[in-house]
């Protein structure tokens, strides 16, 4: 049988047991919930900027400034393109050639490339992250308006 004495230790070291690891998981949760609301544990911040093209395009050096989005595009379908208008779409919304920002490139033909700088509307701010897509308007070979998405583009404004 046990004494009370031996039972009040037991509970007073099971109670300093839970203290000591109370406090040990509030400062813990405490710096976790600092930490996003810091931003750190958001995913666009490890991400620097980054342009992927589909197969036969081309899309390198890519810069986002608060206005406009740079880039060099180039194609290599094997076929010549005439009329190429590029277009930026953000993520979310679909392909509008009435209102998403655009330029206008002429003819471009396979295996080339040039560099592309593409306005955008609204503009973003220093340091935020813009993602979308890079679609090409253009006709090829007496047929007009192909359209085709080109390129996946995230980057932080600079």
């Amino acid at each position: 049988m046990m004494n009370s004495k031996t039972t009040s230790k037991r509970a007073q070291s099971a109670m300093e047991y839970l203290m000591t690891y109370g406090w040990a998981i509030l400062i813990i949760a405490v710096v976790l919930g600092a930490l996003y609301v810091l931003g750190v544990f958001n995913g666009t911040s490890f991400l620097g900027t980054s342009c992927i093209a589909g197969s036969g395009y081309q899309c390198t050096n890519l810069l986002l400034h608060t206005s406009a989005l740079s880039f060099t595009f180039g194609q290599a379908t094997g076929n010549n393109w005439a009329n190429v208008i590029l277009y930026a779409v953000p993520t979310g919304t679909t392909l509008d050639t009435g209102t998403d920002a655009s330029n206008s490139i002429g003819t471009l033909s396979s295996g080339q490339t040039t560099p592309v700088s593409i306005t955008l509307t609204p503009t973003v701010s220093t340091g935020s992250t813009w993602s979308g897509y890079i679609y090409a308007d253009y006709s090829q070979s007496g047929t007009t308006g192909l359209e085709a998405q080109v390129a996946t583009v995230t980057a932080k404004a600079t």
